[in-house]
């Protein structure tokens, strides 16, 4: 039975060169959906840190304006033919709302996770930033060949160089992030015995009473996986009440029946140690969610009006 969270990792780039690189002179990949766990109404000061701070002024069209820094309107469009276009082959789309909300979203993130990095001193130098076109110009064996691919990709020249710019910049601070996430924490090695009535979860606590063995049950009840959760840190596991029981007890301990939205689980933890390996799966979920915290303390402490329709 799945307990583990699912493994989402978070590609805060427009394009990349690796898809270029790897696909040629193909159509751009789809833009993620937005990490935030609340979605950003258009024409909305989401947060103001300081309330008599403004927008600065711009001359140029935006989308939206980020503590003063405007993500102009045609890239914003831009970026929705692109989303749009990589959705073709997509039997079931979303709709045109659904679409610039994902869109104005990784903007407004991207733009924020740049804006930290130019804090902590990185900026994309201009020798580096073409230093990566030439890189991407050689990988699909021209300009042409290049040239072709970004009119191909609704870009020219000085928007290509922008994206690449801020994509570069949200990734170093991306990594960051990331690396806040130790290769060892505390954390728990439980298994389970699973069943999916109340009845069921009893009969199990009644033969442990009686002296079964718990593994015994636990492939009787789990005969593809005999409820092995494996290793996991805190924050891992989908459901918080069975996470919250293992970490509470002792080695060799297991709980009484936990109800969760699923069903009845019984858990026995094997071992519990201060700081274990982090699996490759449980190191992007912590990454991923370290990545969600930090955009979302982000957006509460910044400057943010949203001007699209």
């Amino acid at each position: 039975m799945f307990l583990r969270k699912p493994v989402t990792i978070l590609v805060l780039v427009v394009f990349t060169a690796a898809l270029l690189l790897s696909a040629g002179c193909e159509k751009t990949q789809t833009p993620p959906a937005s990490p935030s766990s609340e979605p950003i109404s258009p024409n909305e000061v989401i947060s103001t840190a300081t309330a008599t701070l403004e927008p600065t002024p711009t001359e140029i069209p935006a989308a939206a304006i980020v503590n003063g820094e405007p993500i102009p309107l045609s890239y914003f469009n831009n970026e929705i033919w692109r989303y749009r276009d990589s959705l073709a082959d997509q039997p079931v789309k979303p709709d045109d709302a659904a679409i610039s909300q994902t869109v104005i979203n990784f903007l407004i993130e991207q733009q924020l996770l740049a804006q930290e990095a130019h804090k902590a001193g990185f900026t994309l130098s201009e020798a580096d930033l073409q230093a990566k076109i030439d890189e991407l110009i050689a990988g699909v064996g021209s300009q042409e060949a290049f040239s072709t691919w970004l009119t191909n990709n609704h870009y020219d020249d000085a928007e290509f160089r922008m994206a690449l710019t801020l994509a570069s910049e949200a990734a170093w601070q991306r990594d960051q992030i990331a690396a806040t996430i130790p290769d060892a924490v505390e954390q728990v090695r439980a298994r389970q015995i699973f069943a999916l009535t109340p009845e069921g979860a009893q009969r199990a606590l009644t033969s442990l009473a009686s002296g079964t063995d718990f593994g015994t049950l636990a492939w009787e009840y789990s005969p593809e996986s005999g409820g092995e959760l494996g290793w996991f840190p805190r924050g891992y596991l989908l459901y918080p009440e069975v996470e919250a029981a293992a970490f509470s007890l002792e080695v060799g301990a297991r709980s009484d029946i936990i109800q969760s939205e699923i069903g009845y689980h019984i858990i026995e933890v094997q071992a519990h140690e201060s700081a274990h390996p982090l699996t490759t799966d449980a190191r992007i979920a912590l990454q991923t969610k370290a990545l969600q915290d930090w955009l979302s303390a982000a957006i509460a402490n910044s400057q943010i009006v949203i001007q699209i329709p």
